[in-house]
């Protein structure tokens, strides 16, 4: 199966083609040229790999949150080709993804195959998207992932959860940052420093055990932003 995937949701936007079991990465790291480099590294990534957009089994795609314009971008492109393909698009959240990046991680490391994820993204002004997951591996090896807390934004000092009595683990791009007042608020067993990469997308695919849960089409993929625009926010101060 060939796969291509793509990420708009930062500063950098990548693409990643896995064929023949190898992965092929491209990026460029510019929010502000998302609309103008997207395509042509999208290009460039199937030349590496001698494919076409025919060849294309799988389309997938992060669909938020992070930046509002960014993900409006890759969301349409990916939807632009998922309609003139009639093929799926396999999309999760960055949240989502980095439990499953960081519960694989623990899992590596330790003799478990339960965990807790509170997974933390930088939303600047002290305030984080998160949400909290128990993640399973299974008998099969395969990674389930369960909603304990839904995707929201809050300030990091307003972060709140309970009765969690299986390891916890913080991951994120902004645990570092955050250190002293996650480690006043939580018992963890460790801090995880990352954002999720389209190569992550692509391999979680392939090792999440519900895997429907996260396919859409052309017309049922939104985005998932977790936080109102800077414009509605202004309208409704406005207000």
């Amino acid at each position: 199966m060939n796969i291509l995937g793509i990420d708009t949701t930062t500063k950098n936007a990548s693409c990643t083609i896995l064929t023949d079991d190898e992965f092929y990465t491209n990026n460029v790291v510019n929010e502000i040229t998302h609309s103008e480099k997207l395509l042509p590294i999208i290009h460039e990534t199937l030349s590496n790999t001698n494919l076409s957009l025919n060849n294309i089994n799988l389309l997938a795609a992060i669909n938020g949150p992070g930046s509002f314009t960014g993900i409006r971008i890759g969301l349409a492109t990916i939807k632009a080709f998922a309609q003139v393909k009639d093929c799926n698009i396999y999309s999760i959240s960055s949240i989502d993804l980095m439990a499953y990046v960081a519960s694989e991680k623990y899992f590596k490391e330790n003799n478990t195959d339960t965990v807790y994820v509170l997974s933390l993204i930088d939303a600047r002004n002290g305030r984080v998207y998160y949400a909290l997951n128990k993640v399973v591996k299974n008998k099969e090896n395969k990674i389930e992932i369960s909603k304990i807390i839904d995707v929201g934004n809050e300030l990091v000092q307003d972060l709140s959860i309970d009765n969690i009595s299986s390891p916890l683990v913080i991951a994120g791009d902004c645990v570092e940052k955050y250190r002293e007042i996650l480690s006043s608020k939580f018992t963890f067993v460790t801090l995880d420093e990352f954002y999720p990469t389209t190569k992550d997308l692509i391999q979680s695919y392939l090792h999440i055990s519900d895997t429907d849960k996260y396919m859409y089409n052309a017309y049922t993929l939104d985005a998932l932003y977790a936080r109102p625009s800077q414009a509605e926010r202004m309208a409704k101060k406005d207000e």
